[in-house]
């Protein structure tokens, strides 16, 4: 073989192709679709090392500045080897196994490292793909494990960030939770058209730290991935796990069930949710959520305390309007009730209106089968507020808070950035004693004053450690799994109050604990419920781009509550808990200080005034979406996985204007369900307030099925299927369950 015919490798499903100079990845194509290219060619190095120089300034180096380089093929494997990479004693082997029984090439990797340098990460592979693939124009998606999960269609090198050495290093402007496990709460990628995709994951049982995400990289697009920290200054290291690259046919529930294949194989896992026994029955009765606001109505404006709520016990008659006209239980979840201004910690017992009047409203909630909670701070310092006056700066230094925080890369105090025009703050470093038993105080006062439902992790969201490069925490100096672990202590004593808790005789509770966001994969079952907000098919509202991929993925193993969340004026609620329920989250809402619910297109907070669209429609869509999770649908959207969605036909597009927005969104939500026990069922809403049809085109239902509708009342009916499409009819503000019979 000439030196400049590349290497192939094939695996059961694709070629690969390899410059045999640079070990680049330059061609893979799937066998079912020769003629789709998925990679730009050898323009990029096999994979890319990043460091801290001694005056602790980041630095990369790459493969192709290595003074010795063997490429070749042994076997079904690839093998690179980089040896004195820029000339220093740094050597990097990768492996890329391949084989016709084999469904993606798995790539390794062994790093040996006698430079004494600081690697912070090493980026591996390097998979850069065109814009466009070839198919249908326009059809390119990026599927990415952000928040709930992000699609960015037709992507172009705006909507990415550029792949720079910055992009790719842990600073406070880089955001403290955007790493996995974290805000990114799985470990692959997709990019697809129409014709075909490939798919690009990790197989880490660890909780190991990682950046995943597209970037933009001349001439294309990255999917993009950095194996964070734990790199030996002085040694060697064979990666614990392998990555996996190959393609796929389908949409982004095709690539997802690749990775749900892998997943649902690991320890976070073992027990779905009917089998947990960690949470709550009073939670898996699915209570709405209702939210209300302490002090102030907006975290960018006043924050005196609302009198309409406090002292609190004056929210029972509120909600006990609110719990007889939804006909069940509630979770009220209290906010912004720190004493010195909202969202202010730890210097922020004890809470407006009163210690005491707190205590009585949690009592008298319990007597009514409700259950209180609580969005709280974080791992975080808060040292000031400008609209409350608050200057905490004097409490930070009293109690040496310095010790407590982060550090960054040049020893700085990691400064909190999103909120800093507000809410001045810091990130504190899990590895302290001082930020666990600050953590540990504030969620025993919390659950002291009788809440049930405690929220501790609102700011670490998605369950992320804050990342630190100290060198005196007790932790290597570099982002590092060192953060998975102290997280694991941080929950452990959570789960040591719960069970205190369960057992305390007369007084017994079961304590539920939440995180903003959702939890990802690797503390999955340390947790009962997450904070997911939702956005609407076609609502462009709060940047879209918003699929179920969590919901799909992991629902089966965690409650996902929705009182918050975007949907377009004046029908917010109405849409937003049609769009809840189908895809399986417990239905809530804000609650103003008149008792009406806010109606307003925000993810969290709006003003109170003036009313939008109609209370009535506002409520009984909720009513009816809780009567229908409650009843007839638990097994699908308490506990059910959510399946590829069903061939539907016919749904309306609703059009119009309002505040100057134009909106154009399905009149019908719809997802498909598999219970525990493999029943399979479609879920629909109609959140308009005219009757909605749908054609169904569904094989899995098979000869039989049972309408459950639930509307102005709830009915059943049993239906005989045909070869030929249903068509179902839902009134107005309605919705379904249509459900395999068994016979």
């Amino acid at each position: 073989m000439s030196e400049t015919t590349d290497l192939v490798l094939e695996t059961a499903a694709d070629t690969l192709r390899f410059d045999p100079r640079s070990g680049a990845l330059t061609s893979l194509r799937r066998k079912k679709v020769p003629d789709q290219e998925f990679i730009t060619g050898p323009q990029v190095p096999a994979l890319v090392i990043q460091y801290l120089d001694p005056q602790r300034q980041f630095r990369q180096w790459h493969s192709g500045q290595a003074e010795h380089t063997r490429i070749e093929k042994v076997g079904d494997e690839v093998r690179l080897s980089y040896g004195r990479i820029a000339g220093h004693a740094l050597d990097a082997e990768l492996r890329v196994q391949g084989g016709a029984d084999q469904r993606f090439s798995r790539w390794t990797l062994r790093l040996t490292n006698h430079t004494g340098l600081l690697i912070t990460d090493v980026q591996f592979p390097m998979v850069v793909s065109p814009y466009k693939l070839g198919g249908a124009p326009g059809s390119e998606a990026v599927l990415w494990p952000l928040n709930a999960g992000s699609l960015i269609q037709a992507p172009q090198p705006q909507n990415l960030a550029a792949d720079c050495p910055h992009v790719w290093q842990m600073l406070p402007e880089n955001g403290d939770v955007i790493h996995y496990p974290g805000l990114i709460f799985a470990q692959f990628m997709a990019y697809y058209n129409d014709r075909a995709g490939i798919f690009l994951g990790c197989q880490d049982a660890e909780g190991r730290i990682k950046l995943i995400r597209p970037v933009h990289r001349e001439p294309g697009l990255r999917l993009g991935l950095a194996h964070v920290g734990d790199w030996p200054t002085q040694g060697e290291r064979q990666l614990e796990y392998e990555v996996v690259l190959g393609s796929f046919e389908g949409d982004w529930h095709a690539a997802a069930g690749l990775y749900r294949d892998w997943s649902h194989q690991q320890p976070w896992a073992r027990q779905p949710l009917h089998q947990r026994r960690d949470v709550p029955g009073w939670l898996l009765d699915s209570p709405p959520h209702i939210i209300l606001r302490i002090q102030g109505e907006l975290d960018f404006g006043p924050t005196l305390p609302n009198e309409q709520f406090l002292p609190y016990p004056k929210m029972i008659p509120l909600l006990d309007q609110l719990a007889l006209r939804l006909q069940a239980p509630l979770v009220p979840v209290i906010m912004s009730w720190e004493r010195p201004g909202p969202w202010i910690y730890p210097d922020c017992f004890p809470p407006a209106g009163g210690e005491t009047t707190l205590k009585e409203f949690c009592t008298q909630a319990r007597q009514r089968g409700w259950h209180v909670g609580t969005f709280c701070n974080g791992t975080r310092w808060v040292v000031g507020h400008f609209w409350s006056g608050y200057d905490g700066r004097d409490f930070f230094a009293a109690r040496n808070g310095e010790r407590s925080v982060c550090r960054t890369h040049e020893g700085a105090m990691w400064k909190e950035g999103w909120d800093a025009s507000w809410r001045p703050s810091y990130a504190c470093c899990l590895a302290v004693p001082q930020t666990l038993d600050l953590a540990n105080d504030f969620v025993r006062r919390v659950a002291g004053m009788g809440l049930d439902w405690i929220q501790f992790l609102d700011q670490n969201v998605g369950c992320a450690t804050f990342p630190c490069f100290a060198a005196d925490h007790g932790h290597p100096p570099v982002p590092g799994q060192w953060m998975t672990h102290q997280m694991q202590r941080l929950v452990a004593d959570f789960h040591a109050l719960r069970d205190r808790e369960l057992n305390a005789g007369d007084s017994a509770r079961h304590l539920a604990f939440s995180v903003e966001c959702p939890v990802n994969e690797f503390f999955l079952p340390d947790f009962a419920v997450c904070d997911v907000r939702v956005i609407p098919p076609g609502h462009r509202g709060h940047g879209g781009g918003f699929v179920p991929l969590y919901h799909f993925l992991y629902h089966e193993f965690i409650l996902i509550q929705g009182g918050f969340g975007s949907a377009p004026e004046p029908y917010h609620l109405p849409i937003r808990n049609a769009y809840n329920l189908v895809i399986g989250q417990i239905p809530g809402a804000v609650m103003k200080g008149d008792g009406q619910l806010l109606n307003l297109d925000t993810m969290n907070w709006a003003p109170w005034e003036p009313q939008v669209g109609s209370e009535e429609d506002a409520v009984e869509m909720l009513r009816r979406a809780t009567a229908l999770r409650r009843g007839p649908a638990r097994d699908f959207l308490v506990y059910g996985r959510m399946l590829a969605p069903t061939a539907a036909a016919g749904i309306q597009t609703v059009r119009w204007q309002h505040g100057g927005h134009d909106n154009q969104l399905p009149a019908l939500f719809h997802a498909a369900w598999q219970a525990p026990g493999g029943r399979f069922g479609l879920v629909l809403a109609n959140w308009t307030t005219e009757e909605q049809a749908v054609q169904l085109t569904e094989p899995r239902l098979g000869p039989a099925a049972t309408l459950h509708l639930s509307a102005a009342e709830q009915e059943a009916e049993d239906l005989t299927l045909t070869d030929q499409p249903l068509t179902l009819r839902l009134p107005p503000l309605s919705c379904a369950l249509l459900e395999t019979t068994t016979r």
